[in-house]
């Protein structure tokens, strides 16, 4: 009797102890020592890549607008003085690039392209114009696309990322057609593009002239190739100077997903930029026609109605880039 009560205190007392025990262990959180502390803050820190550290950021500030994500990474906007940048194509040739810097953090991205009649110098006027930060060009009395005293008045507190480049052997004009070696250089800049400082890579469009207006919808399409993000392609007077027919061009980015706005400027007595613009067609797509016979950079003049610079701040309203422009 004795033996069998014996047992059953020590059964219940085990009980109690372990009891208490537990409850000791759960009634709060252990301090870890300093060095063991100072261990495991290491541990976390280094056991996952950067990539997934910035992923995990944005998932936590995930239901904030995009800006206030941005702003949180980082808060400073680049000098506004246009950077040099060299881009190597698939095939080895190194071309000239510019980035002008939007004056804040997460600002869009437009890429010009170029006419056969020059290289990237011809932007000179309008980049810094659509960077909008107060850098002043160096005015070309007589050229009317280097002379800003024309262009119209950019919104208060827009500014636009920009990045210009000169197409292979075009440095002062195109010596010859490369049509083929064009479309890889497109290919290389719309890629490089992708490594810019501070830039909405979904907030992306492709301005061009000529061989560029053909540039800006091969652009458009290949950037989005990778990742959706490029949101149009205004064209001043395309030609199929590529590889592709400008209307064909247009059709692939009326068909992807989801679609791209493609915009054309043409000159009705330009006839191969007409029958380009004319032929081209989507429910997205829109032209604007001008008497004469003006072609690429021309167009950019005080004298063409409408002004084709107000038409660009049109384009960039209607692909949701710059919704204070007109």
């Amino acid at each position: 009797m004795f033996e069998k009560y014996r047992k059953t205190t020590i059964f219940w007392m085990s009980l109690l102890i372990g009891i208490l025990l537990l409850s000791g262990c759960t009634s709060g959180t252990p301090t870890l020592s300093p060095e063991i502390k100072e261990t495991e803050e290491t541990v976390e820190a280094t056991a996952y890549p950067v990539e997934t550290l910035e992923e995990t950021a944005l998932e936590e500030t995930e239901g904030y607008p995009v800006e206030t994500v941005a702003e949180a990474v980082n808060t400073n906007p680049l000098s506004p003085e246009p950077v040099s940048h060299t881009i190597q194509t698939s095939d080895g040739v190194e071309l000239q690039g510019t980035f002008y810097p939007a004056e804040v953090v997460n600002a869009p991205l437009i890429v010009l392209m170029h006419w056969a009649g020059g290289d990237q110098g011809d932007w000179m006027a309008i980049a810094p114009w659509l960077q909008n930060r107060g850098v002043q060009p160096e005015v070309t009395e007589g050229v009317s696309w280097l002379n800003p005293e024309w262009f119209p008045v950019m919104p208060e507190g827009v500014s636009f990322n920009v990045f210009t480049f000169t197409f292979r052997g075009c440095e002062g004009g195109c010596q010859n057609f490369d049509r083929e070696g064009w479309v890889l250089d497109i290919q290389a800049v719309m890629s490089a593009v992708r490594g810019l400082e501070n830039v909405d890579l979904s907030r992306v469009a492709a301005i061009g002239a000529s061989i560029g207006a053909d540039g800006a919808a091969v652009g458009c399409d290949t950037f989005n190739a990778e990742s959706a993000g490029c949101l149009g392609a205004l064209s001043l007077s395309p030609g199929g100077y590529l590889q592709d027919s400008y209307p064909d061009e247009v059709a692939k980015l009326e068909t992807a997903s989801p679609p791209v706005t493609a915009w054309c400027l043409y000159a009705t007595g330009d006839t191969q930029s007409a029958g380009a613009c004319q032929n081209a067609e989507g429910e997205l797509y829109q032209t604007t026609e001008y008497e004469g016979s003006a072609h690429g950079m021309v167009l950019l003049s005080p004298d063409t109605e409408p002004n084709p610079l107000t038409r660009m701040l049109e384009f960039l309203n209607e692909i949701g880039i710059c919704e204070a422009c007109p």
